[in-house]
C-alpha cells in the first residue's frame, strides 16, 4: 500500500508539472509566458538587454535574476530553453499564493552574491582574500553574520549574541558563546567533529544550533 501511495503522489506531481509545462508559452518577443487553466493567473519571464532574466505576473511579484548571478547558479541556462523552463516553473510555484514580493539575485563586483527582497531580507555571501567564507544575513531586522578572522577564529554573531571557536597553542579547540556556554575539544575529538560535518565551519555551526536555538 505505501509503495502504491508514493507512486500515486509522483504521477500526480508529474501530471501537475507537465500541465504547467504545456501552458508555458513564448510571445512574438521571444519571451516565455504562463496563464493558468481558468484565466485567474498569468506570469511572464523576460530576457532584458543586460541578459538578466526577470520573473514577473499578475500579483505584483517581480523576482531579477542578474546576467552574472545566472552564470553562477544555473551555468548554461542562457542559451538552454528547457532551463530557463524549468526555473520559470519554480517560480511559478513559489510566487503564484504570493503578493507584492520583490526579490533580486545578484552578485557583485567583488564576486559577492547578494539576494535582498522587500520582506525584511537579505544575504551577502563571499569570501575574503585568504578564501575565507564571509557571510551577512538580515531577517526582519536581526543581523546576523558568519566570519573567520585572519589567526583562524571562526565567528558567528546573531543580533547581540554571539558565538566563537578558536584553536590554542596547544592544538585544542576552544567554544564559547555569549550564553556562558564553554567548550574544549582536543584536536582527536575535533576531528571526529569534522569528519562527520565535514568541515570546521558545519561542526561549529553544529554547536550553534545546539546552543542558540534550544
Amino acid at each position: 500500500m505505501k509503495k502504491i501511495a508514493i507512486l500515486t503522489l509522483f504521477l500526480l506531481y508529474a501530471c501537475c508539472t507537465f500541465s504547467q509545462q504545456a501552458a508555458i508559452q513564448r510571445d512574438m518577443f521571444g519571451d516565455l509566458n504562463y496563464q493558468s487553466r481558468d484565466g485567474d493567473y498569468q506570469s511572464t519571464f523576460k530576457k532584458n538587454v543586460f541578459d538578466d532574466l526577470i520573473f514577473t505576473d499578475n500579483r505584483n511579484n517581480k523576482v531579477t535574476l542578474e546576467k552574472k548571478y545566472l552564470i553562477a547558479t544555473y551555468p548554461g541556462i542562457l542559451g538552454n530553453e528547457n532551463m530557463k523552463r524549468e526555473l520559470f516553473n519554480e517560480l511559478i510555484r513559489e510566487n503564484r499564493r504570493s503578493e507584492g514580493y520583490v526579490a533580486k539575485y545578484s552578485i557583485d563586483i567583488f564576486n559577492k552574491l547578494i539576494i535582498e527582497d522587500n520582506k525584511g531580507y537579505k544575504l551577502e555571501k563571499g569570501k575574503d582574500i585568504f578564501g575565507h567564507d564571509q557571510i551577512a544575513e538580515e531577517v526582519d531586522g536581526v543581523k546576523s553574520s558568519f566570519n573567520k578572522t585572519l589567526n583562524g577564529t571562526l565567528e558567528y554573531t546573531y543580533g547581540n549574541d554571539k558565538a566563537s571557536l578558536k584553536k590554542d597553542i596547544f592544538k585544542k579547540y576552544l567554544y564559547s558563546d555569549s550564553f556562558g556556554n564553554e567548550l574544549q575539544f582536543n584536536e582527536k575529538t575535533w576531528r571526529t567533529l569534522t569528519r562527520r560535518y565535514e568541515s570546521d565551519e558545519e561542526a561549529f555551526m553544529s554547536l550553534i544550533d545546539h546552543f542558540f536555538y534550544r
